[in-house]
């Protein structure tokens, strides 16, 4: 259920509502940044409980695909691509843990005037107490904000994870993979070979498919709440939930970018081991076989963002860049020392 259900997909839209309506109250942005950084976050945590409730089915079917390819994998690799891909599986499962206590961490942040004060911990308008029935009203905040508080971070941090570990699981298959197309020798391992890498790349696409289309708005709280946050910080308004979703580009983004990259390359590396088989000693058909697991690889399995492109070390760089160049031009204003200042 904390992952994401009908009702808290609802529920979490409806605290979005009711948070937009109360930014145009205010009479600043300033006034209003608390509720737009919510309605930012809440808008990708919508849209990771979405596909937990809508795509729960192919994303178990794109799971299950990675695990047959590991399962023919492991019977025709060598022992030293067997002992790495255990080791990326141990890794996998720290780093799924790491994600999900980083989530509990969010929720105590977001959750935490509620928690200590007994306060509303997210803007909403109109307020309980302007209502005819106050004190139900107020406890209908109460539960929404919480069910909101707490399943939407869990359902975003979970599915971050999930993404990242399975193309890390992903590109230590493609590696293996790699060390197979270096060792077929005979029509027979090269068919086998050949059927497992489009298995694999089946995986990787379906895998693409999964998230490419919604993630815009699965990333809008990645771009743009550390551009916010950065925006409030400098200006002095600073609370718990500013600090736990200030680093978000550093651990999200980030980690998606490198292991959307590793990717990638692993899948290249395919066609180049197949380029460096035996060549002179094998029949027409055996190098028509290389051939076509080389055509196939040409094309890199990547993680695509309408947008941005594909995840990898230049998107990385390029968003990294355009928030760091926004957080030295508000260090200007604040400071006084923008162009114009120093022209005087």
């Amino acid at each position: 259920m904390v992952h994401g259900t009908t009702v808290t997909l609802y529920v979490s839209a409806l605290v979005a509502l009711l948070a937009i309506v109360d930014c145009f109250t205010k009479d600043s942005y300033l006034a209003a940044s608390l509720g737009i950084r919510f309605v930012t976050g809440i808008v990708s945590c919508i849209t990771a409980q979405a596909l937990y409730v809508y795509r729960r089915d192919t994303m178990g079917a794109v799971l299950a695909s990675l695990v047959a390819v590991a399962r023919d994998l492991e019977g025709v690799a060598g022992p030293e691509a067997q002992a790495e891909m255990e080791r990326v599986a141990r890794r996998c499962r720290r780093l799924q843990r790491t994600w999900g206590a980083y989530s509990i961490f969010v929720v105590s942040a977001v959750l935490q005037p509620t928690l200590t004060t007994l306060d509303l911990s997210m803007p909403v308008y109109p307020r309980p107490e302007d209502l005819p029935a106050p004190q139900f009203a107020l406890g209908v905040t109460y539960v929404a904000q919480i069910i909101t508080g707490t399943c939407c971070p869990i359902a975003f941090y979970t599915l971050v994870g999930l993404m990242v570990v399975a193309q890390v699981a992903c590109a230590a298959l493609y590696h293996g993979a790699a060390s197979v197309a270096r060792t077929a020798h005979g029509a027979a391992d090269l068919v086998a070979f050949a059927r497992l890498h489009a298995l694999l790349g089946e995986a990787a696409a379906g895998l693409d498919r999964l998230t490419s289309d919604v993630m815009v708005p699965l990333l809008s709280a990645v771009l743009l709440l550390p551009i916010q946050g950065t925006y409030d910080a400098v200006l002095g308004q600073v609370d718990s939930y500013l600090m736990s979703s200030f680093p978000i580009i550093l651990v999200v983004f980030v980690p998606m970018c490198i292991s959307g990259q590793r990717l990638s390359d692993a899948s290249e590396q395919v066609g180049l081991s197949a380029y460096c088989g035996d060549w002179p000693s094998e029949v027409p058909r055996e190098r028509s076989l290389r051939a076509t697991v080389m055509l196939r690889a040409a094309k890199p399995a990547q993680v695509t963002c309408r947008g941005l492109g594909a995840l990898g070390l230049p998107a990385c760089e390029s968003v990294l860049k355009s928030w760091f160049s926004y957080l030295q031009m508000l260090l200007n204003l604040a400071n006084g020392t923008g162009p114009k200042h120093r022209r005087h």
